[in-house]
């Protein structure tokens, strides 16, 4: 029993003295480490305590950005308009003898498109045209007759005036008497009445003859013109949209025949901000692309005065060329305006930034590491990007770890 007694005693000693060691060993080797540090540096000390630090500090990665001078464009959604249209309509009556065309053709100027019965107007005009012949036979004549007229009134009172002064000469010399000199005033008189009356009877032969002249010239007027309306031709050139007649159509004065659209130029209908109103301005240069990819370039005709009351917005016309007429009335356009250049930053959407107030930014990295938020503006997209402003001219864009720093806190550039 003694001996078992002593070897545990033995054993007990042994595992006492191994957990003294080790408790010995730790102290002597955290004090040799204090030790180390004491006999550092101060710079070492700087040193080992930011790298402590830069444990928990955010990195990030940046893009040293450069403003570019690039062509500001306004892109809006536009309506193709046709330049004109008619709606041609018969203006005397009669039956269509000939058609010259169909739905769809294309027209120009001055083209025959349909002809109406002549019937009895050229009979009316030559009938007309022997009258106004007549009327004015009659006025030569009237005047002829005033001048022969004249010509007796006059020697009548010269004849009257002689024997006026015969008898006033007798009766101032106590020769003639009183009843002689009367009768010669009298026949005096009389006969400057006559040439009076024969004016007076010209005037109102005239004034007759003259309003049976304009009777008939304005009868002879109408029937031309109603000749020439039984040929309809087009008043400028465009494409037939509508037809509404077919020969041996009876047709009356008011009747629709046929409707025309001219769409050359073509009109481009827009409708722009207030606030982009005054950056564009009649005579600029427009892109204009339809939905189907062809582009033409037109030019801006008018700009409203007035916004539109409900949407706070300013019609706008382009006219464009469309000799070929790829472009039709009431498509979809998509219009680019090029305006004044700015200089702006290329930057990715993915990196933009919702502000609490609502504002959309992107974050930066000033020379001392601190984040600072600017809002911007979109200039214009491209395939592989896009156009802002608001930045300064150089600036250190926050690429990476945006969403997990604040305005205001001190990062590290990764």
């Amino acid at each position: 029993f003694s001996i078992q007694m002593k070897k545990s005693i033995i054993v007990a000693l042994l595992i006492l003295i191994l957990v003294i060691a080790w408790f010995l060993s730790g102290y002597f080797l955290e004090s040799n480490n204090y030790s180390k540090v004491d006999l550092d540096n101060n710079d070492n000390k700087v040193e080992k305590n930011s790298n402590t630090t830069d444990i928990n500090k955010i990195q990030v990665e940046i893009l040293l950005s450069n403003t570019k001078e690039i062509g500001q464009t306004i892109v809006l959604q536009g309506q193709s308009l046709f330049n004109r249209f008619i709606d041609i309509k018969s203006e005397t009556t009669g039956n269509i003898t000939k058609k010259n065309f169909i739905r769809g053709d294309t027209v120009h100027k001055n083209d025959l498109l349909i002809e109406i019965s002549i019937e009895d107007r050229n009979e009316l005009l030559n009938s007309f045209n022997k009258e106004l012949s007549r009327i004015e036979k009659e006025v030569d004549l009237n005047k002829e007759k005033k001048e022969n007229n004249i010509l007796k009134a006059n020697e009548q009172i010269n004849l009257y005036q002689i024997e006026y002064n015969s008898a006033k000469k007798l009766l101032d010399k106590g020769l003639g008497s009183e009843s002689k000199l009367s009768l010669a005033t009298l026949n005096l008189t009389q006969a400057k009445a006559n040439l009076k009356e024969i004016d007076i009877n010209f005037q109102s032969q005239s004034i007759n003859l003259e309003s049976q002249l304009e009777n008939i010239r304005s009868k002879i007027k109408n029937i031309k013109l109603d000749i020439e309306n039984t040929k309809i031709l087009t008043p400028f050139g465009g494409i037939i949209e509508s037809n509404y007649v077919e020969e041996g159509t009876y047709v009356r004065p008011g009747d629709m025949i046929v409707k025309i659209v001219d769409l050359n130029p073509i009109k481009i209908q827009g409708y722009i901000s207030e606030s982009d109103v005054n950056k564009i301005k009649i005579g600029k240069t427009a892109n204009i692309e339809i939905s189907n990819s062809l582009k033409k370039n037109g030019i801006i005709t008018f700009i409203s005065p007035v916004a539109e009351t409900s949407t706070r917005t300013f019609e706008f016309i382009i006219e464009a060329n469309n000799d070929d007429l790829l472009f039709k009335s009431g498509q979809t356009t998509t219009i680019s305006i090029d305006i004044n250049s700015v200089n702006a930053h290329k930057i990715s959407p993915s990196i933009l930034t919702l502000q609490d107030d609502g504002s959309v930014g992107i974050k930066v990295l000033n020379n001392n590491n601190k984040v600072i938020f600017y809002p911007i503006e979109k200039v214009k997209d491209t395939i592989d990007g896009m156009w802002v402003t608001g930045l300064p001219d150089q600036v250190r864009i926050i690429v990476t770890g945006q969403e997990y720093v604040t305005e205001g806190q001190i990062v590290e550039i990764q």
